[in-house]
């Protein structure tokens, strides 16, 4: 049975609140309570994170490679499965080097499971509307936080940190394994896609993988440290907490606004101005003579904004660059080094800011937001 392109979409978008809810929005509720009772230290939870999406980076082409060949079903469905057999481990663990291999579990579940995968089984459909198509999904996957922390939250309150994994994990195997089974549509019938002779990117999609890279590397880690950063920049701690939590809505809001209009402008034409805007507020706290109290709120809503179009701009440019036959493979190179500077950004940009200061921080950020701007460029123009 072949379903609906919009059922797919909001299945995909169900399956991704469920993935990144249970694996990389995790620590933020159950963290605390891990650390104490494994005996790590605080924040060490959080390595978790880079741990897991560093694996599914270094994955991601092999992943690629197996979903252009086999299509997307198997890959989640496999994901789905692995990641109720890492969080079960996690669950049961005792000791950091059981909790460690959890996360190497569920590692390789992203790669599996998560944002690639699901783009590449949206990609499999068709380029006719595929932007939309992202950027629904990215739309919901938006509201993974808001789903899954106070679904941790309460599942903690009645059963403690152990039963609400435990419920996790059966969650991926009753929810998100079947509805990857049965509506994710199998490989389209036809000619495999050949291997590619060479295994180089093209120079275009070199410049864009470039590109991409300095910007997640710069706005993973103004999004994680976005509390900290606010307040480093002079209000008192709720109130940093409340603007910085503005963040999310607003990325949400961009990608809403896209789907909505934008499909009407090329993608890297909105990747550019995105890029753009960025550095504009990344700055505005500097140069803006209104008072932090003032800018703060317009500084978190502006970079929200600008971050959450790049999250469908990034696929939806290399549908343009490349288009959808063997989406995946390409996917998987051009996007690796992104997944891993993912991973890597948040923790190292925390001490830049507490060695450097708000000030400083920021305008290194706005540097490299420029320079990824100017790669992007490079890759039109080499198009």
């Amino acid at each position: 049975m072949i379903l609906p392109p919009g059922v797919v979409v909001a299945v995909l978008g169900a399956t991704q609140i469920l993935g990144w809810g249970t694996a990389y929005f995790l620590p933020g509720v159950l963290g605390p309570a891990m650390e104490r009772d494994l005996r790590l230290a605080p924040g060490t939870s959080f390595a978790g994170i880079a741990i897991l999406l560093g694996l599914a980076g270094l994955l991601a082409p092999m992943v690629g490679r197996a979903i252009d060949r086999h299509g997307a079903r198997p890959a989640m469905a496999t994901g789905s499965a692995a990641f109720a057999a890492g969080l079960v481990l996690l669950a049961f663990s005792h000791t950091a080097i059981q909790a460690l291999v959890a996360c190497l579990i569920m590692g390789v579940a992203g790669a599996l499971a998560l944002t690639e995968a699901a783009n590449a089984a949206l990609a499999a459909m068709g380029a006719d509307r595929a932007r939309r198509r992202l950027g629904l999904l990215a739309l919901a996957s938006g509201m993974a936080s808001a789903v899954a922390w106070p679904g941790l939250a309460a599942l903690e309150a009645a059963y403690g940190w152990r039963g609400a994994v435990l419920a996790s994990a059966g969650i991926h195997l009753l929810v998100a394994l079947p509805l990857h089974l049965f509506c994710i549509p199998a490989q389209p019938r036809g000619p495999r896609p050949a291997r590619p002779p060479s295994q180089k990117l093209p120079p275009r999609l070199r410049w864009l993988s470039a590109a991409f890279t300095l910007q997640v590397l710069i706005g993973s880690a103004i999004l994680a440290n976005m509390v900290l950063l606010v307040e480093s920049l002079g209000l008192d701690r709720a109130s940093a907490i409340w603007w910085a939590a503005l963040v999310g809505p607003a990325q949400v809001a961009a990608r809403a606004l896209d789907v909505l209009g934008g499909a009407k402008l090329r993608a890297m034409t909105v990747c550019s101005a995105a890029l753009l805007l960025m550095p504009l507020a990344l700055l505005l706290p500097l140069v803006v003579p209104m008072g932090i109290v003032y800018a703060a709120p317009v500084f978190v809503l502006a970079y929200g904004l600008a971050s959450g179009l790049m999250s469908v701009m990034r696929p939806a440019c290399l549908i343009e660059l490349h288009g959808t036959d063997g989406y995946a493979v390409v996917a998987g190179r051009v996007m690796a080094p992104v997944t891993t500077a993912m991973a890597v950004a948040p923790a190292a940009f925390a001490p830049l800011l507490l060695t450097l200061g708000a000030e400083a921080a920021l305008s290194i950020a706005a540097v490299g937001v420029l320079g990824a701007f100017a790669l992007l460029r490079i890759a039109a123009r080499s198009a």
